[in-house]
C-alpha cells in the first residue's frame, strides 16, 4: 500500500490536532500502514486538501468533497477510540478518497 496522507484538523492546528495526529500515527504504524499525519488549523485546509487521503476533524459536521472525513473527538476523550481507528484503517486500506 502506498503511503497515505492524513490531515488532523482543529482550530489552532497546535493542541488537539497534534494529540490526535500522534495517536493515529502510532496506531497506523502498529497496524503496518505507512502514513504521513499532519496536524493543521482549519484556515490551512484549502491548501492541504488536495494531497489528503483522509481528514480527521475535531469539529463534528465537517464535509469535504472527494476526501473522507472522520470525527476525531474520540481520540481526545478515549470514548469509542477503537471504533474510529477501525473506520480509519478501513478507509486507508480500501484507498477511498
Amino acid at each position: 500500500m502506498a503511503k497515505k496522507r492524513i490531515i488532523t484538523l482543529c482550530g489552532s492546528g497546535i493542541a488537539s490536532s497534534t494529540i490526535v495526529a500522534q495517536k493515529v500515527k502510532k496506531a497506523c504504524e502498529e497496524k503496518g500502514i505507512d502514513v504521513d499525519v499532519k496536524p493543521i488549523a482549519f484556515r490551512e485546509l484549502q491548501g492541504e486538501i488536495l494531497h489528503a487521503d483522509l481528514i480527521i476533524s475535531i469539529t463534528p459536521g465537517l464535509k469535504v468533497d472527494n476526501v473522507p472525513v472522520v470525527n476525531g473527538v474520540s481520540f481526545l476523550t478515549g470514548v469509542g477510540e477503537k471504533n474510529v481507528l477501525d473506520e480509519i484503517f478501513k478507509i486507508l486500506e480500501e484507498g477511498k478518497k
